[in-house]
Formats: C-alpha cells, sequence, structure tokens
C-alpha cells in the first residue's frame, strides 16, 4: 500500500475511536436548603418581650393556661410563685391567643386627641406597638446573653424569698433583667440556664465581671435563689411572667415603672393602662436541624460534644 492508504486508515480509526460520547462525572445533588453559617455550638434564638394592657389580663390567663407549666419542677414553680413570677414552656405552635395578645391594638378614633386625630385622617398615625423588643440572635455555648425586660424605677423597695427566709434590697434607677445562656445538648435540644439580676444605683467604674478591665456600670443585684435550667426542643419558647397580681419583684421585673393614678393628664382615662410585660425565648435553631443536612458538617458535630 502506499503512504496515502496508511494514512487514510489511521486518520479513519483515530475518528472512530475518538467520537465516542463523553460521560459527564456525577455531580453531587445540591440541598434544597440554604447553607447555614451558624457556629457549630451556636443556637438561633428569638427573644421577644411585650407589654399588654389592663383589658389583656383575662385573654393573658387563657393563654397561659394553655403552657405546659409542668416542664418546671414543682420546687421551682412554687418558690418564682412566692417571689411573684412564673414560668412556662410553651410548644411550638403557639395558642392562636397569643396573636391577639401582642398584635397593635386597632386605633379607635373617637378616643383621640386633636392633635392624633388630625395625624389619622392623614394616615400617619401609626398603631401602638405592643412588642417592645423582637431579636434574633447566634449564641455560642456557654455565652450569656443579657436582656433588660424592665423599665426603669426611679425608686423601689423588693423582697426576694426562698421558703421561710427573706432578703430585702432598695435602690433607686432600678432596672430588672434576665440573663440566657444556652448550652446545646447532643440530641438536638437546648438547655437554658436562666438568671435574675437587678441593676441599681448610679453607673460608675467598676470592674467587669468578666476581665480586668473597669466599665461604667450600675450595680448589679444576682439572684442566685431564683437561677433554673430549662431543657427546649427547637421551636419551643420559654415563657416569662408575673403572677396574675404583678407583685414583688413579677412588678420589678415585668410590671409598669409608672403607676395608673400617675399618668400623664393627656392620656384619657379610659384609655388601656400598661400592665406587666411577658419575655418570649424561643430556641430557633440548633446544629441538629435539617438544615445541616450537609456531609461536610458531620465531623463537627460529632467533635462538638465529644469533650
Amino acid at each position: 500500500m502506499s503512504r496515502r492508504v496508511y494514512f487514510l486508515i489511521l486518520t479513519l480509526l483515530v475518528c472512530v475511536g475518538g467520537c465516542a460520547e463523553w460521560e459527564a462525572p456525577e455531580m453531587p445533588a445540591r440541598s434544597i436548603f440554604p447553607e447555614s453559617r451558624i457556629a457549630p455550638d451556636a443556637v438561633g434564638m428569638e427573644v421577644a418581650l411585650a407589654q399588654l394592657d389592663t383589658q389583656q389580663k383575662d385573654d393573658f390567663e387563657v393563654f397561659w393556661n394553655q403552657l405546659d407549666q409542668q416542664a418546671l419542677p414543682l420546687e421551682l414553680r412554687k418558690r418564682l410563685d412566692q417571689n411573684g413570677l412564673r414560668a412556662a414552656v410553651m410548644a411550638s405552635a403557639p395558642p392562636s391567643i397569643l396573636h391577639e395578645l401582642i398584635d397593635p391594638p386597632p386605633i379607635l378614633p373617637d378616643k383621640l386627641s386633636n392633635l392624633e386625630m388630625q395625624l389619622y385622617l392623614k394616615g400617619l398615625l401609626r398603631k401602638k406597638q405592643r412588642m417592645i423588643t423582637h431579636d434574633r440572635i447566634s449564641n455560642r455555648e456557654g455565652e450569656l446573653y443579657s436582656v433588660p425586660v424592665s423599665d426603669i424605677h426611679s425608686q423601689i423597695n423588693w423582697n426576694i424569698r426562698n421558703g421561710d427566709m427573706e432578703t430585702p434590697g432598695a435602690g433607686a434607677a432600678v432596672r430588672g433583667g434576665v440573663n440566657i445562656t444556652t448550652f446545646p445538648q447532643g440530641d438536638g435540644t437546648v438547655k437554658l440556664l436562666i438568671e435574675f439580676e437587678i441593676h441599681h444605683g448610679k453607673s460608675r467604674p467598676q470592674i467587669a465581671e468578666r476581665s480586668f478591665f473597669k466599665e461604667n456600670r450600675q450595680a448589679i443585684y444576682r439572684i442566685e435563689d431564683l437561677k433554673f435550667e430549662v431543657v427546649l426542643m427547637s421551636g419551643e419558647s420559654l415563657v416569662l411572667a408575673p403572677t396574675a397580681d404583678v407583685a414583688d419583684l413579677g412588678k420589678l421585673f415585668f410590671g409598669s415603672a409608672q403607676s395608673e393614678a400617675d399618668q400623664p393628664d393627656s392620656i384619657p382615662s379610659d384609655s388601656p393602662a400598661a400592665s406587666h410585660r411577658l419575655l418570649l425565648v424561643r430556641i430557633v435553631q440548633t446544629q441538629m436541624d435539617d438544615l445541616f443536612n450537609d456531609s461536610r458538617f458531620v465531623e463537627k458535630l460529632t467533635t462538638a460534644f465529644a469533650e
């Protein structure tokens, strides 16, 4: 054969072998869930503080009776009740009456002042918000998140009770706060450590609690007798509120700092007065949620609780 024939045969063989279909390598299926940026030991929480009116007292009791109060030990509930406080756990599907409690009240034109009526007619009058704060946070394991829950009481006395023992106290510029410390558990639940503390007096340089540096702050009295733990599943909420009489520490932490008798004359006498507040702490996300369905997180989930 001539060289030309050999060249044609060789070209044909190359074409036949090179024209086979390429098989694309299999790509891992992409998750339909967004990749979570939460740290391996972090917990996503919603923390909301709501202010209720006196007209909502009965509705609040209906709401409270639909919560799981048995989730907390009886001895703890007695100790809280003795100090005018109460706590319960709300399921992931909250009672429908909760929305009625925290939604803004309707505007009643016949209750408005002249200035408010002018704003109302122009569409500029906003509804009164019952939700004072509503934050979504990410808290690391053992990290403390502090929530100021009360207004500032210009002067108030308090009495902390534990059985037959009583510890009196008094102060000026007093404000109640709740500390929340999170400890994610290996089964997807979260243990919350709840602490009540009283801030009072003038701000002055003091050694910070977690460093050697000084900071300007009020004196802090942490109520050790009322410290407690509760374990929540994702979606569940802890609800803190005063007892029905809104007295003792319940008034300091969740009551109105201004009594109805001290309200300004500009507020109509038949206008709803502030009754009390409630604090809701909801577990939104943990590292055991379905959002963590990427195989890259398996090692992190295993080692996070190996200690």
